[in-house]
C-alpha cells in the first residue's frame, strides 16, 4: 500500500492506494473514528459485492454499520436524494462523532460528501472509490455537489474526506466502457502536468485496456499524486492552479448539458472536450499543430470518442449549456489550453466566433 497525504484547511487526510484494501477498511478507518462509532455506508445497487467485505472489516473494529442505497446513475445527485439520506441519518440517531462511508464512483462520493458537509453542520466521511475515475479524480479534493435542473454540480460545498481508499483490485470488474471513459481523466493529468504519465499511457495502453492491475495501479498513483499536490496548494480554486484540473471540462459540460446528460458518460465527454480545447489552442497558436494529433491518437487508442458529429447538436444549444458553467469569471468562460504536454494555461478572452468554430469542427451544426 502507498500513502499520499493531502493538506486541507478543514483537516489533512491521506489517500491509500493498493490492492486488497477493502478488507483493511476497518483498520484504516480506526485511525479516524472511535470504536462504537456509527458508520453509514452509502452505495448503489451494483456495488453490493463489495459491501459485505467492507462492512465485515468495520464490524471487526467495533463500528456500528448501517446501509443507505442510492438509485443508480446521475439521478442520485438530486435534492430529493440528499434530503432522503439526511433524514435516514437523523432517523438512525447519527451524531457529530459518527460518519458516512461513500462506496462507489463520483456520483456516490458527490452526494454522500455533500450530505456529510451539511448534516449537523458537518460530519466526517470516508471515500472508498470503486471506479478508476473516482480513484484518479473525483474522490480527491473535497468537491461535493448535487445537480439542479439548470445544470450539473450547481449546489455543493468544499468538504474534504477524512480518508480516501483506492483499491485497484476492484477495477478489474469495471465494464470496459466505464474503464475507457475513466481514461479520459487520466489523459487529462498527463497533458496538464506530467509528460512521463502521458508517455506511460502511450506505451501501456493495451495493458491498461486488458485491466493489468499493475499498470492500472501505477496510473492511479501518478494521477492521485498530481491532484493531491494541486488541491493542497489551491484548495478552494482561488489561486489559479486548481483551475488546470478543468482541462476539457468547459466544453464537456456544455456537451453533456446539450445532450440532457444522456448518450455520453462523463469521461467520454471530457475526451471530446479535450480535443476541442487542444484544437482551440492550436488555432490560437498556443501549441504546435502536432499536439492535437498526438492527443487524438492516444484517445482513439483508448476507445474514446473525439467528436460529437453523431449527436446532431446545434452550436447554439451547446453554447447555452456552456454558459451555465459555475467556473465563469464575470460572465466570461475560462478555457484550460495546452502549450505542450505537461504545461497548460488558463485563457479567458476567447471570442465567441473562435468557440463556434471549434464546436463546428467537432461536428456541431
Amino acid at each position: 500500500m502507498r500513502t499520499i497525504r493531502v493538506k486541507s484547511s478543514k483537516g489533512n487526510y491521506k489517500i491509500c492506494v493498493g490492492q486488497g484494501l477493502l478488507s483493511q477498511a476497518g483498520v484504516l478507518a480506526a485511525s479516524i473514528f472511535s470504536p462504537g462509532t456509527k458508520l453509514m455506508i452509502v452505495s448503489q445497487k451494483n456495488l453490493a459485492p463489495y459491501l459485505k467485505t467492507i462492512a465485515s472489516s468495520f464490524s471487526k473494529k467495533g463500528f456500528q454499520v448501517f446501509f443507505h442505497k442510492l438509485p443508480d446513475g446521475e439521478i442520485a445527485k438530486s435534492e430529493a436524494e440528499l434530503f432522503r439520506l439526511s433524514c435516514d441519518l437523523l432517523a438512525k440517531g447519527f451524531e457529530r462523532r459518527d460518519g458516512i462511508v461513500a462506496v462507489g464512483g463520483g456520483v456516490v462520493g458527490d452526494l454522500a460528501g455533500f450530505a456529510a458537509s451539511i448534516y449537523l453542520r458537518g460530519i466526517r466521511y470516508v471515500n472508498i472509490a470503486t471506479t478508476l475515475l473516482a480513484q484518479v479524480d473525483s474522490a480527491i479534493g473535497g468537491k461535493t455537489a448535487i445537480d439542479l435542473k439548470e445544470g450539473k454540480n450547481l449546489m455543493g460545498a468544499f468538504w474534504p474526506p477524512a480518508l480516501v481508499i483506492s483499491d485497484a483490485r476492484v477495477l478489474g470488474s469495471l465494464p470496459q466502457r466505464e474503464l475507457c471513459a475513466s481514461l479520459g481523466e487520466v489523459v487529462k493529468y498527463g497533458v496538464i502536468r506530467d509528460p512521463a504519465l502521458f508517455n506511460l499511457l502511450e506505451k501501456n495502453c493495451k495493458r491498461i485496456l486488458r485491466k493489468d492491475l499493475g499498470a492500472i495501479e501505477k496510473v492511479v498513483l501518478a494521477c492521485a499524486k498530481i491532484k493531491a499536490g494541486v488541491v493542497s496548494r489551491d484548495e478552494f480554486e482561488t489561486k489559479g492552479e486548481r483551475a488546470i484540473l478543468n482541462y476539457g471540462h468547459t466544453f464537456a459540460h456544455g456537451i453533456e448539458g446539450a445532450l440532457g446528460y444522456k448518450g455520453l458518460v462523463h469521461g467520454e465527454a471530457v475526451a471530446i472536450g479535450m480535443m476541442m480545447a487542444v484544437q482551440l489552442a492550436a488555432d490560437l497558436g498556443l501549441c504546435s499543430p502536432e499536439l492535437p494529433w498526438r492527443q487524438m491518437k492516444l484517445l482513439l487508442s483508448m476507445k474514446l470518442p473525439v467528436s460529437i458529429k453523431k449527436f446532431n447538436l446545434r452550436t447554439a444549444t451547446i453554447l447555452k449549456a456552456m454558459m451555465t458553467d459555475k467556473k465563469k469569471n464575470k460572465g466570461t468562460l475560462c478555457f484550460v489550453l495546452p502549450r505542450r504536454i505537461g504545461h497548460v494555461t488558463v485563457e479567458k478572452d476567447i471570442s465567441l466566433e473562435s468557440i463556434r468554430k471549434i464546436l463546428r469542427l467537432a461536428g456541431a451544426k
